[in-house]
């Protein structure tokens, strides 16, 4: 591969640096609260354990034992069966591939792969690229003379008008109907910057067609990260955060979402008409907002017309796709809260047009997952509600009481994290609590609005109606949001009253603050 800056990795010396560092940091932090609030039967930041600390220990904790469950026990008797079937080999490839402004280097080496693994799996295929120029077209058809010199492999055209995927995404659909493609056969969609090994298809496509009822699939995620250290370690931490949701959901065979850089759909899924139509023109009605036409969160559309049209979508944890990933450069904590409006925001609206489908049509525990996401939006933030408020009023002991709170307990998420993905870093407890809470926000700020689109690398966006009037009624929405968010911590703790339960100089405290006495 020509641009090299995205096979580097983390130097072990960094690792090992930060790993003292955190364990530094732990160790101050302990020495700065009192010996007293530190003893096993009379500990001050037991307090947090509450009823909602159980509950979200407990779900995350039950989302850690389905992904364990399912990538060491399920999945494996899965793919032996679906390899053991004879029928599934073989089979004609339909592939639809979106290339924006990738650059020759780029396209060179995503094509070449592409063409190799349909040429391993053996049985033909069809490649519709979606590109942005001639010199596109150009590279990608010499790619393909040289790599498939026989013409096993039929290549086609469409061009791109930069007005977002959706609509790329329907033409090359159209395009792929036209030509005609075998039915109940594997399709994949695919962005121009993923990258494949030979082999992937012929290892994937067994077990979308060993099982009738699996609709679509896709696989896990491996970010190759043009980058610093903590670029690089972010991604890796939300692919193995992915990872382990991916692999919980898919237990109950209904992942949720299909990820835009890879993933595989029967063929009759992908050549229905109202499949390229319900991507051209997703609509949301918000109570509030009115009509909200879908332009970004593509991913989401297409699960929903799965799992509306009665399918399963499923999880493959043991093969991998390369991800060409780099942040746009205005600086991390920046470039973070870009990606992530646009990632959040395509989970907020499909989440909401999901929900409405109920638990008999999606299944209960993907129901309650989809739930979940409107309510933990704001659990990460009442820690620092609580602790701020009590630290500032009270003493400020409580600050490091709560910051010591978060290194234990993220080091232990990012830990049982890292062990079932089987990817880890040093630093993935300080980003997991960093993507906790910022996402917080950036989830409550799209959840009051949910008509603000923009892609990160095509010059789009949609506000949905710009008026003044609606700015200002997002806006008072949102502060009144935080207000009554910050009004209930106050009230179901109590933490501005003149209480002995705050007082960690009192012999009683810390049965006050776990009792309430």
């Amino acid at each position: 591969m020509a641009e090299r800056p995205f096979l580097r990795k983390s130097p072990a010396l960094t690792a090992w640096l930060t790993a003292l560092g955190w364990a530094a940091a732990i160790v101050w932090l302990l020495s700065l609260i009192p010996e007293r609030a530190l003893s096993a039967h009379d500990a001050a930041f037991i307090a947090t354990l509450g009823a909602l600390g159980v509950w979200r220990w407990c779900w995350g904790g039950y989302h850690l034992l389905r992904a364990f469950a399912f990538t060491r026990r399920v999945f494996p008797m899965l793919r032996a069966r679906a390899q053991a079937d004879p029928a599934t080999r073989r089979r004609h490839v339909a592939v639809v591939i979106l290339s924006w402004k990738m650059g020759d280097a780029m396209n060179a080496a995503v094509y070449a792969n592409l063409f190799r693994d349909i040429l391993d799996n053996g049985g033909g295929g069809t490649v519709v690229a979606a590109v942005s120029s001639d010199q596109d077209e150009a590279v990608i058809a010499h790619v393909h003379r040289r790599t498939d010199p026989l013409g096993t492999i039929r290549l086609a055209f469409t061009r791109q008008d930069g007005t977002g995927k959706r609509s790329a995404m329907a033409d090359a659909l159209a395009r792929l109907r036209a030509l005609g493609v075998p039915p109940d056969c594997p399709g994949i969609l695919m962005d121009g910057d993923t990258l494949v090994a030979p082999g992937l298809i012929r290892r994937t496509a067994p077990l979308l067609l060993h099982q009738p009822g699996v609709g679509a699939l896709t696989v896990d995620n491996t970010p190759l990260v043009a980058g610093g250290m903590l670029d690089r370690e972010w991604y890796r931490l939300r692919m193995a955060q992915r990872h382990v949701y991916m692999a919980s959901m898919a237990l109950s065979g209904r992942v949720l979402v299909l990820t835009g850089r890879w993933s595989m759909f029967r063929t009759q899924i992908m050549t229905h008409p109202n499949f390229a139509a319900n991507l051209l023109e997703d609509v949301l009605h918000h109570p509030r907002l009115g009509r909200i036409v879908m332009l970004t969160g593509d991913d989401k559309s297409t699960w929903r017309w799965v799992i509306e049209a009665g399918w399963d979508i499923t999880y493959v944890p043991d093969e991998v796709i390369y991800c060409l990933e780099s942040l746009p450069g205005k600086g991390f904590v920046a470039d973070t809260i870009g990606l992530q409006k646009r990632w959040f925001g395509n989970m907020v609206r499909g989440g909401a047009k999901a929900l409405r489908l109920g638990p008999r049509r999606l299944g209960v525990f993907t129901w309650l997952a989809l739930l979940d996401q409107k309510v933990s939006m704001w659990t990460p933030l009442m820690g620092i509600v609580f602790f701020g408020l009590a630290g500032l009023l009270h003493d400020p002991v409580f600050w490091v009481i709560f910051a010591l709170w978060v290194a234990l307990t993220r080091t232990l998420h990012a830990g049982l994290t890292g062990l079932i993905a089987r990817r880890w870093h040093p630093i993935f407890p300080l980003l997991t609590y960093y993507g906790q809470v910022v996402g917080a926000g950036i989830k409550i700020f799209v959840n009051h609005n949910p008509n603000v689109q923009k892609w990160t690398r095509q010059n789009t966006g949609a506000a949905g109606d710009r008026s003044a009037l609606v700015r200002a009624d997002s806006k008072l929405m949102l502060a009144a949001s935080l207000v009554g968010f910050v009004a209930v911590v106050m009230t179901l703790t109590n933490v501005s009253a003149s209480s002995t339960r705050f007082d960690l100089a009192a012999d009683t405290a810390a049965a006050e603050l776990v009792f309430g006495r």
